[in-house]
């Protein structure tokens, strides 16, 4: 209902944060949470996208506070929690719960770096505070989630880094697909949109140039997403248009696929105007 603009997105809010306290399926939790973070990032209104963000953050924060200690669903909202943390006080929660200040919550390696992704994403955690956090998990799972945290601080010098090794240099899939989680950010939609002109520019070339799992992955994952704009829009009919007009059918697909989906985001925004 949602994605077809049949309801608003501030109306679809509503909705699951009156029904998620309630919920006993952990499953479910997650599936409303996933469906939280699209209606907040893609569907809200641009003028009503903070607020709303705002408030499915108290509304986590809330539950996380009230969760039954050592639960799972203590943990869940704590997880996707820090999707929606838009305040002072909210950053003052992941910096507690990554201290294991919240009764119940057990911080294994992945739950820590979630936190710390967080803090990174919005700027409260610098290189070298990052580098510490790597020494505590030195695997090649905390390897990945070092290159995540560093892909997604808030600042151009690293979007620009990470735009480069996703373009030029030979990485392994899994550093490549690390890379774009961090790069990739809502609350970086500033920096992101100086890369829809490059990402149209480069279509062409990598898909002839690299693997199709290289070339499919730059195409899909890289695709403006967050940049949910009418000009993204025309640009994006304009390439398929021109530019990519002869391209492969494999590749037009994708394209094509980014086209609709941002389509109908513009839509369910309006409708949520």
């Amino acid at each position: 209902m949602l994605r077809d603009a049949e309801i608003s997105a501030a109306d679809f809010i509503d909705i699951a944060l009156a029904g998620l306290p309630g919920e006993d399926d952990i499953a479910t939790v997650t599936i409303i949470a996933n469906q939280l973070v699209t209606a907040v990032e893609i569907y809200s209104h641009p003028t009503k996208r903070d607020s709303a963000r705002l408030k499915v953050g108290n509304a986590y924060e809330a539950m996380v506070r009230s969760a039954k200690a050592g639960s799972d669903h203590q943990l869940q909202y704590a997880r996707n929690f820090t999707s929606f943390a838009s305040s002072a006080e909210h950053n003052d929660l992941i910096r507690e719960l990554l201290d294991g200040k919240l009764a119940g919550l057990k911080v294994d390696a992945d739950l820590r770096w979630t936190f710390v992704t967080a803090l990174a994403e919005r700027g409260l955690m610098d290189k070298a505070a990052l580098s510490a956090e790597l020494l505590k998990d030195n695997t090649l799972t905390g390897q990945l989630a070092h290159a995540t945290c560093l892909a997604a601080l808030p600042n151009a010098e690293a979007k620009a880094q990470t735009w480069k090794s996703l373009t030029t240099a030979e990485i392994s899939t899994s550093l490549r697909e690390a890379q774009i989680a961090g790069f990739q950010r809502a609350l970086h939609r500033p920096l992101l949109a100086a890369y829809v002109d490059p990402y149209f520019d480069l279509l062409m070339d990598t898909w002839g140039k690299k693997s199709y799992e290289v070339a499919s992955k730059f195409a899909t994952a890289l695709y403006p997403t967050f940049i949910t704009t009418q000009e993204t829009l025309d640009k994006t009919i304009k390439w398929l248009d021109t530019t990519g007009k002869d391209g492969q059918a494999g590749l037009r697909r994708l394209v094509s696929e980014g086209r609709d989906a941002l389509d109908r985001a513009l839509k369910a925004q309006a409708r949520d105007k």
